[in-house]
């Protein structure tokens, strides 16, 4: 689901292209990257670029070489389990703190226009994990039972929503986002309009000042010439149990009322796993039915309430704008949970944290399709400032998961990218990983097969990336964390590399307010300054990673040293990564 967009204008403004960086390869047996501490002898310094993962501890030497060298050491904590903390303690003899994740601006270009990302709130979020923990809680039980009943060759007809609608008739469906099969907010949807594969329906008692009956239309064309097209070419066709051909979108204002007013977040629209589920009991198959179920393929929208009539106003301009992408985002929801329930034969539906990924995924899918861009591009703020209309693409389809991947590097330690929370953070990362993997597993091919793997199977969660990736995916999560800071600087190998998004030329230009009076000027990585009078103590989430920077001067070596609390050794698990930036 789409995640909310408090808008702080993030404003291009004018910069020149600098030259791609050489990223020729380095790393890991290549020169001066044995980083052991040899008595008597002064460490040499790695070539600018060079990474070396897994590094050997609990003690290293590197050094400044003739000019004097930047570092980062990257601890990332590779342990399955979301829940538990690593704490890391590390010390330096010879090294100078360093605070900030090394400025790369791009230079010129006049910008068009402003570019919108989401800064804060969480509602949507709370919102997602509260309706996907009530759907794993009331429905994964039934799942066996539904399947085995919706498998019988004469199973019982259900008129929740006809095979056969006409336009202007109205449906009785349940708008409720808050019990699964339970207390129905039962809503009279009128039938605007249906196309080959779309009914779009709007609820009777929407507030006024809404959308036309043009508009409706235009959503539908929408939905089938873009929308649908695109989530089935990656995420797989569509379950059809009402038999009737077509998804259902229903525009409500029950979906503005789950929005408190005055909330930091807004729920743009939601997939509920129940409208998959059979109705009607059936002892045969031990199946308890739903009765909450509208039975079939559908979801739900928010409508204009520019007066603020059910919750806070929504003009009907920024339902527009945020309309497109929550499509997107919902329907690979649908076909993810259809295709376990129905296809894939799975027995739980997908954990939250990929489930949500893989819909932030389908939203930068429609960034590429309306841009016409593409992954592993590497997009620069040139790319996305060129025009008025590219900027305006960018605000509704692909600004928002910047915005959440922003909040992750904030505070990157304490975000695990596998976590069960749900948080903003947690988003921006998974997201973000997951753009990474597919773009090292598809080098010069496409990303479907990729996504198709990971929503067309029984797996779930870190065993679904397993089963798609490869045994050392936990390795491959190191790596995207390392590339998090060293992405787009000079020398670093394309492992350490994010191939589709030069963030570090992006986030410099972009604004830090809404009124934009100020840009934010930097890669807002967070940072942990590490020198000799500057020691670093920090908590890693697993799945999190914490970046410690220091510099050497020239012609001397700096030794770091790590433990846990007390001097103890490290968590098993806890990975050490160096980084030559500079």
């Amino acid at each position: 689901m789409l995640a909310p967009r408090l808008r702080g204008a993030l404003l291009l403004c004018a910069l020149s292209l600098a030259a791609a960086c050489d990223k020729a390869p380095s790393g890991p047996g290549g020169p001066n990257t044995d980083l052991t501490c040899q008595n008597g002898k002064i460490a040499s310094a790695p070539d600018v670029g060079t990474v070396v993962p897994n590094a050997s501890g609990p003690q290293i030497c590197v050094g400044g070489g003739a000019a004097g060298a930047q570092y980062a050491l990257v601890a990332f904590y590779a342990n399955p389990d979301s829940s538990q903390v690593a704490s890391v303690n590390v010390t330096t003899q010879g090294a100078t703190a360093l605070s900030t994740a090394n400025k790369v601006p791009e230079g010129s270009v006049t910008a068009s226009g402003q570019l919108f990302t989401q800064n804060g709130g969480s509602f949507r979020e709370q919102f997602d994990m509260h309706l996907r923990t009530l759907a794993r809680a009331a429905l994964t039980p039934r799942m066996v039972a539904a399947r085995a009943y919706m498998n019988r060759a004469h199973r019982a007809s259900f008129d929740v929503i006809p095979q056969t609608v006409t336009d202007g008739q109205i449906l009785t469906l349940n708008a409720n986002a808050n019990d699964p099969c339970d207390n129905p907010i039962e809503i009279g949807a009128r039938v605007v309009t249906q196309t080959s594969g779309t009914i779009i329906a709007a609820d009777t008692s929407n507030p006024a000042g809404g959308f036309t009956d043009a508009d409706y239309q235009s959503f539908a064309t929408m939905f089938d010439t873009l929308i649908s097209p695109l989530d089935v070419q990656n995420f797989g066709q569509p379950t059809d149990i009402d038999q009737n051909g077509k998804i259902l979108i229903l525009f409500t204002q029950e979906v503005n009322k789950l929005t408190p007013r005055g909330s930091a977040g807004v729920v743009g629209g939601f997939t509920f796993e129940r409208d998959l589920f059979p109705v009607n009991d059936d002892p045969t198959h031990g199946l308890t039915g739903c009765a909450g179920s509208n039975f079939g393929e559908m979801f739900y929208v928010m409508v204009p309430d520019p007066n603020g009539t059910v919750s806070d106003p929504r003009t009907k301009t920024d339902v527009l704008n945020l309309t497109p992408a929550t499509l997107a985002h919902e329907y690979q929801h649908l076909i993810n949970a259809g295709r376990r329930l129905y296809v894939n034969n799975a027995n739980a539906f997908e954990d939250t944290w990929l489930n949500e990924g893989l819909s932030h995924i389908a939203e930068e899918l429609l960034y590429y399709r309306q841009s016409g861009l593409a992954p592993r591009q590497n997009i620069s703020i040139n790319t996305i400032g060129a025009t008025q209309t590219s900027v305006n693409i960018f605000n509704n389809d692909q600004a928002d998961n910047l915005g959440r991947y922003n909040v992750f590097m904030s505070k990157p330690s304490k975000t695990s990218v596998y976590g069960g929370d749900d948080s903003l953070e947690t988003r921006g990362a998974t997201w973000n990983l997951l753009r990474y993997l597919a773009d090292q597993h598809n080098a010069g091919t496409s990303d479907q097969s990729t996504w198709q793997a990971l929503v067309n199977t029984t797996f779930t969660g870190q065993s679904n990336l397993a089963h798609v990736f490869g045994s050392t995916y936990m390795t491959q999560i190191r790596d995207w964390a390392t590339s998090v800071f060293s992405d787009d600087l000079p020398g670093v190998p394309p492992t350490y590399q994010e191939a589709s998004w030069n963030m570090r030329g992006i986030f410099p230009q972009l604004c830090a307010n809404s009124s934009c009076s100020q840009k934010i000027g930097k890669f807002p990585l967070t940072v942990v300054p590490l020198g000799d009078g500057s020691p670093a103590s920090v908590s890693v989430d697993a799945g999190g990673v914490a970046y410690m920077r220091f510099s050497v001067p020239a012609n001397t070596q700096a030794t770091i040293n790590w433990s846990s609390s007390g001097g103890a050794a490290v968590a098993p698990g806890v990975q050490f990564t160096v980084v030559r930036s500079q």
